[in-house]
């Protein structure tokens, strides 16, 4: 079993009619899991109501949990407006994901993912970086820009962490100019020389990899009709990597992560129950 350490926020995103646990780590955490990956969380959470119901989820979607840290801060959350099946945020500051806590780690771990927003704090942006001093095969960045916890100088350092990184289209301007798929992954190759792999996707056009000793590789196009695009990223990356690790070949990889996305954009849910026969398409 492909063992992945997952730092970052967990925080609950409230939406008109609901709140569910979300958080980009915590939404690719629960992916992997689903797809027989073992995931273990490093993050932290409060001690109110919204704690205690986010560790009834992680057990739920058994996503390991004895790394994430109580504290007395109170549970990250978001308020999430949907507009035309796009999300919108508005992030609480100063919760418990800002302070993310050194955990001892004594096991080995095949990879480890990171965003940014946990990041917007010297704090948790500390113990990243001794979580980077780990060894693993790979190291996963997840561009997920939340304005305005990000900077240029910050996405910069943690793409120089990263073996691997995967961006959205629509968030490719922070890094550099875009104007076309293959210009861009090679303008990101030629200024980060240590990437292995640069996956960018590109919503209703599918997704793109460029390896650094393979080349270029296309997915096929999503078909379905998105609900909400919440989750959906999450839902790529851990997919992607699930097969990555398994030493599967990048179409396999690209083609399994984008099944399952386009998936998840037909639900309102970041982490949906998957279908049986959809598990046998991607796992």
């Amino acid at each position: 079993m492909k063992k992945v350490l997952v730092f970052g926020e967990i925080l609950y995103d409230l939406f008109e009619e609901k709140a569910e646990v979300g958080g980009a780590p915590f939404n690719f955490a629960a992916h992997f899991a689903s797809l027989g990956g073992d995931a273990e969380l490093v993050s932290a959470v409060g001690k109110d109501a919204l704690a205690h119901m986010a560790q009834i989820e992680l057990d739920k979607k058994k996503v390991g949990r004895k790394y994430v840290a109580r504290t007395d801060l109170p549970t990250g959350y978001c308020q999430v407006t949907l507009k035309d099946g796009s999300p919108t945020y508005k992030l609480a500051e100063g919760v418990a994901f800002d302070h993310i806590p050194l955990p001892q780690i004594d096991e080995h771990f095949d990879a480890l993912y990171f965003g940014t927003l946990a990041q917007r704090s010297v704090s948790s942006q500390n113990t990243l970086y001794r979580l980077l001093e780990g060894s693993y095969e790979d190291v996963f960045l997840d561009v997920n820009v939340r304005k305005p916890f990000y900077s240029r100088n910050l996405l910069e350092k943690s793409i120089e962490k990263a073996t691997m990184m995967k961006i959205s289209r629509e968030e490719a301007f922070v890094l550099l100019p875009y104007t076309a798929p293959e210009d861009y992954c090679n303008t990101i190759m030629a200024h980060y020389p240590h990437l292995r792999q640069v996956i960018l996707t590109l919503d209703k056009d599918g997704s793109m990899v460029c390896d650094r000793t393979k080349g270029k590789f296309f997915s096929p196009k999503p078909q379905s009709v998105a609900v909400s695009t919440v989750g959906a990223g999450d839902a790529f990356s851990a997919c992607y990597l699930y097969h990555h690790l398994l030493k599967h070949d990048i179409p396999t990889c690209l083609t399994a992560a984008t099944l399952l996305s386009d998936y998840v954009v037909t639900k309102l849910g970041a982490v949906p129950e998957l279908p049986e026969e959809l598990k046998k398409q991607i796992v």
